[in-house]
């Protein structure tokens, strides 16, 4: 045992931390782009700023390097975790993988006690990842909710329709943009870093912190239904109908001021608790070279798979299209149709086919993916499977099926007019599987990823109808399904 220069030591993580860092750059650069966007993200750089301040004033903390078994297991399991989400490109947890694989590199080098002490930095760093999404809905169904009762006990004529507010001059539709996480975070921010530079209590933390983001929703509530209240008045053509984002912000720093002095006034810099300074352990624990070599032996192994496991794949891959008893094949591999556009982000290709039987006539569509990476992906909230302006989207369902290949099938019901629909059914082919749920399709991503195999398709059908017709059209396009699904699958195995 060694017991190293503590220079030496936090050299030896910042090295760490930074390699890590720069396997997971597109992770990185995804963070960044997010950060730097209008969304709700926004405050991420001046969080970051504020952060790397706090981290600097208690850089005493890092003093104390000790070796760490529970660090090491925590490590593997982070690191294999962060493996899992980038092989399934899924961002958020991305993002959040990469937090707790660092997390896990301060527990492994410094210990529990100096991470207790940068727990409040650390939440920091927590609430500005792009991963609080989940608040999203339960905030956007509170806020309609209060603005609609708002607007009506102030007199005024309003009628709610789920996330539509009308009222007789226009209609007012709650995004999830206006949920006001962006000022829910942004507060919880700058609650926590006033708790840290304050030196609060616990008790007094979570007393400044629950008023600070309650005043963040009530100022959410407030600009809605203020937008409401001038826009009925005004025919939609007051600026803050037009400009609402920026008219939020305004309403948000009114509202915030209270907060501030408060945190003055009621929350200002305390001594630190029974009046004694921190202790600080300021001789270094005995740290081994195996233990070190350990590390950087799980960071390199994890840091080789994320880079090998994704560079294996065939970029020819394309879906064999079957053949369909009874259905005469009218067109094969068209780029692109006349009257269906959808969008597939990243697809390696994309082509039209076009089966008649009688006077039924299915679209199928196919969009092959060789490889995926975060944003060029089979599952992706970029990717759609109809144009919004054309049609509007009635009902999303998932319908069992009697195939022994496909149990189970997703479909969109869409209205053109009062006379005019179309059904589309659509599934994934992953790993050698038609799958129609999406957290399995991903699961699924993953396996084929490690088998390098990840070659992908999304298989979508459409039939046009009229209106009447909508369960002679449900018949037909289960009936061809099932038949299409029998027959691709196993064409399809060895691909």
């Amino acid at each position: 045992m060694r017991a190293y220069n503590r220079k030496i030591l936090i050299s030896f993580f910042l090295f760490n931390f930074l390699f890590v860092l720069a396997v997971n750059s597109v992770v990185v650069v995804n963070l960044i782009e997010e950060w730097w966007s209008t969304g709700a993200y926004n405050h991420g750089l001046l969080g970051l700023a504020l952060a790397i301040y706090v981290f600097w004033t208690k850089r005493e903390d890092f003093s104390s390097p000790q070796s760490n078994l529970f660090g090491l297991v925590l490590l593997i399991a982070t690191s294999l975790l962060l493996l899992i989400a980038n092989l399934a490109s899924i961002g958020q947890l991305q993002m959040l993988s990469l937090f707790l694989v660092i997390l896990a590199l301060l527990l492994s080098f410094f210990g529990f006690q100096s991470v207790t002490r940068l727990l409040l930095p650390l939440l920091m760093i927590l609430l500005i990842l792009p991963i609080w999404n989940v608040l999203q809905l339960p905030l956007r169904d509170i806020s309609t909710w209060v603005s609609f009762h708002s607007v009506h006990l102030l007199g005024f004529e309003i009628i709610r329709e789920g996330y539509k507010l009308i009222t007789p001059s226009g209609i007012f539709m709650v995004e999830g943009a206006c949920s006001g996480l962006s000022f829910f975070l942004a507060s919880a921010l700058y609650a926590v870093f006033v708790a840290q530079i304050n030196n609060l209590s616990r008790p007094a933390t979570l007393v400044y912190f629950t008023f600070a983001v309650m005043v963040a929703v009530i100022s959410n509530w407030i600009r809605i239904t203020t937008i409401i209240i001038v826009g009925s008045q005004t025919a939609m053509q007051h600026y803050i109908v037009q400009d609402h984002l920026t008219f939020g912000w305004f309403v948000f720093a009114a509202c915030f001021i209270p907060v501030i002095i408060a945190g003055n006034t009621y929350f200002g810099e305390q001594p630190p608790e029974n009046g004694k300074q921190k202790e600080v352990i300021k001789q270094p624990q005995q740290i081994s070279a195996w233990y070190l070599l350990a590390v950087s032996t799980i960071t390199l192994f994890f840091a080789a798979a994320t880079i090998i496991l994704p560079s294996r794949f065939d970029p020819n891959y394309k879906f064999a299209l079957p053949i369909i008893p009874s259905y005469a094949h009218l067109s094969l591999n068209n780029a692109a149709s006349q009257n269906w556009f959808p969008v597939s982000h990243g697809a390696t290709s994309e082509e039209f086919n076009y089966f008649l039987q009688d006077k039924d006539l299915l679209q199928v569509y196919l969009a092959n993916y060789a490889r995926q990476r975060q944003g060029e992906e089979i599952i992706f909230v970029g990717n759609t499977l109809f144009d919004e302006n054309r049609w509007f989207n009635v009902k999303q369902q998932t319908t069992l099926l009697n195939s022994p290949f496909l149990k189970q099938v997703n479909l969109i019901t869409l209205r053109k007019d009062s006379h005019r629909s179309r059904l589309i059914a659509y599934w994934y082919l992953v790993d050698s599987h038609f799958i129609a749920d999406k957290k399995t399709a991903k699961w699924h991503e993953v396996q084929a990823a490690i088998k390098g195999q990840p070659g992908a398709t999304l298989i979508a059908i459409a039939i046009d109808y009229s209106n009447e017709n909508e369960t002679r059209a449900l018949k037909t396009m289960t009936n061809f399904v099932t038949l299409f699904s029998s027959h691709a699958i196993n064409m399809n195995k060895s691909i």
